[in-house]
């Protein structure tokens, strides 16, 4: 079972360590929580580790895990901007769109007090 878990930290690391770009965003983060997934679910069943072998294989994953959850953080960053900026578009656009949206309706108003 741990061989099982190393091997699939092994391919998050590599998924995480591939160049994101706009064509394969959606592919990579669709794998890499897949696989954080995969980890969840075995994590929870792992037996703690018997042998040296085993020992060896967890102090190899625990060397792993800090530039992994760094590689994780700057991924989540990258889509948060990706976010922020399409919705900072979206709102540019509806502007261009409807200039007068944001106007108060109250502008201009005129009441006759003649009677």
């Amino acid at each position: 079972m741990w061989e099982q878990f190393a091997s699939i930290t092994a391919q998050l690391d590599e998924m995480i360590h591939q160049r994101v770009t706009d064509q394969n965003r959606t592919k990579v983060l669709e794998e890499v929580d897949k696989l954080l997934d995969q980890r969840e679910q075995l994590l929870t069943s792992l037996p703690q580790p018997q042998t040296s072998e085993e020992q060896a294989i967890v102090e190899r994953i625990i060397k792993r895990e800090p530039a992994m959850n760094q590689k994780l953080e700057f991924l989540l960053n990258d889509l948060k901007v990706d976010l922020r900026n399409m919705k900072k578009q979206k709102s540019s656009k509806q502007r261009y769109t409807n200039p007068y949206q944001s106007v108060s309706t109250y502008d201009g108003m005129f009441m006759d007090h003649k009677k």
